[in-house]
């Protein structure tokens, strides 16, 4: 008799931890979704907050009426043609870009985001602003002037993101 109330509280004791670790299985399954939630809503919410500060970067007065100086006349030419309004102008254009790279590769801002909203836009920039570019690079002796934008024009030029 001795050995059965034993046998039958062991038994119960077995579905006590049995009950336990279920509950416990499903409070962390609970759980996990419960923060996949909130990850799809930071996901959301930094897609939202990045889209708005490259909106307003990009769409800056300053920055468009640079654009439009420099692009508006023949800016093939070389480094030495350019006048010092001139020059300031893509060295504003080029930081605008540095600034939005940097934070691309900060995760500061969407990268994706990022190149479907003005990608095309910022590798033809590059590709006209080459010859200033170059001639920045050979002024300063810097041959890393302006190279995190380069890169990331590169890499998107091949395909990648």
């Amino acid at each position: 008799m001795e050995s059965e109330l034993i046998n039958l509280i062991a038994d119960l004791g077995t579905i006590a931890a049995s009950l336990a670790v279920i509950v416990t299985t499903v409070f962390v399954w609970r759980q996990l979704g419960l923060q996949a939630q909130d990850v799809d809503t930071d996901a959301r919410r930094f897609q939202r907050e990045s889209l708005s500060v490259i909106h307003e970067t990009l769409q800056d007065e300053r920055f468009l009426t640079a654009r439009s100086k420099f692009f508006s006349g023949p800016h093939q030419r070389s480094h030495s043609e350019l006048s010092d309004e001139e020059k300031r102008g893509a060295k504003f254009i080029l930081s605008v870009y540095g600034l939005m790279t940097r934070m691309v590769a900060s995760k500061a801002i969407d990268e994706a985001l990022y190149q479907q909203y003005w990608g095309f836009t910022l590798m033809r920039d590059w590709d006209r602003l080459e010859n200033f570019i170059s001639g920045e690079r050979l002024a300063s002796q810097s041959h890393g002037l302006y190279r995190a934008t380069e890169d990331l024009v590169s890499r998107w030029e091949r395909g990648g993101s």
